[in-house]
């Protein structure tokens, strides 16, 4: 993992912090408020860490737009981000590409899109 594919997955801009007994700190910050940070004993790790971090707070963010509920069915059963535009397209974490489903939408939204 790189500085500048974190930067695109999470949408935040990425720096090191000052390191501490051979720890690599990575943040990334919106502008100059600190959003999230990671640590590793390697860049790539800590790049890696910090990536998920920004994730799972995003997929929370999604979640709590959404009311817990499913932003297709609207049910409150186990619920999932999804990527609008999928990582695998050049998709990223930023809040706008991610929807809460719930399990049963999700696997018809992957199904409809094979079956193109």
């Amino acid at each position: 993992m790189t500085r500048k594919k974190a930067e695109h997955l999470t949408g935040y801009e990425v720096r090191e912090l000052p390191a501490e007994r051979g720890i690599v700190t990575v943040a990334a910050f919106d502008g100059t408020e600190l959003v999230v940070k990671a640590s590793g004993r390697a860049e790539w790790i800590a790049l890696r860490a910090l990536v998920h971090r920004v994730y799972l707070l995003h997929s929370r963010i999604v979640m709590e737009q959404h009311g817990w509920r499913c932003a297709r069915c609207r049910s409150h059963r186990a619920l999932q981000p999804h990527h609008r535009k999928y990582r695998s397209h050049g998709g990223t974490h930023i809040v706008e590409n991610l929807e809460p489903v719930c399990w049963d939408c999700h696997r018809l939204i992957h199904q409809l899109e094979r079956s193109k």
